[in-house]
């Protein structure tokens, strides 16, 4: 599957250029990363009426409008703009980035884990494997609650 590769910059995911053209990558590489931060933060999506501003994921209107079960809503971004950084809240951010995931279950197997780093930093893990075995990713980022920001690991 070919996608547009994406990167957190600390404003939000911008698409990578090489020179004049957008480099494009073949996998699930901007999965996770639409999954915990790609969606809606202030609710989630609801009916709109026309004219009426939206403020959840764009896909959510363009791709995914008549199927709730799969639009992005930023359930963990959300839950990280509310909560202390805590060891108990550390579980529950776990979990809240498996059901931001779970979208992903169909054609990988995700393991999360979360860390505290300081007062204001936490350390997410996500390791995605497909299937067969074939294919594994990982990736960190970096959430830093100070600045409401998350940075690539």
């Amino acid at each position: 599957m070919a996608d547009l590769k994406m990167i957190e910059t600390g404003s939000g995911g911008d698409i990578v250029f090489n020179g004049s053209d957008v480099v494009v990558i073949d996998g699930f590489e901007n999965m996770p990363y639409l999954g915990i931060y790609g969606g809606n933060v202030e609710q989630n999506t609801k009916e709109y009426l026309p004219g009426e501003q939206r403020f959840d994921f764009w896909a959510n209107n363009l791709l995914m409008l008549k199927n709730e079960n799969i639009q992005f809503n930023s359930d963990l971004e959300r839950l990280l703009m509310n909560v202390a950084l805590t060891s108990s809240s550390r579980i529950e951010i776990e979990e809240t980035i498996k059901s931001d995931l779970k979208f992903m279950d169909k054609f990988a197997t995700i393991e999360v884990s979360a860390s505290i780093l300081a007062n204001d930093r936490l350390s997410i893990y996500i390791k995605i494997t497909q299937p067969d075995g074939e294919q594994t990713k990982d990736f960190v980022y970096i959430w830093d609650a100070t600045k409401n920001e998350l940075s690539n690991g």
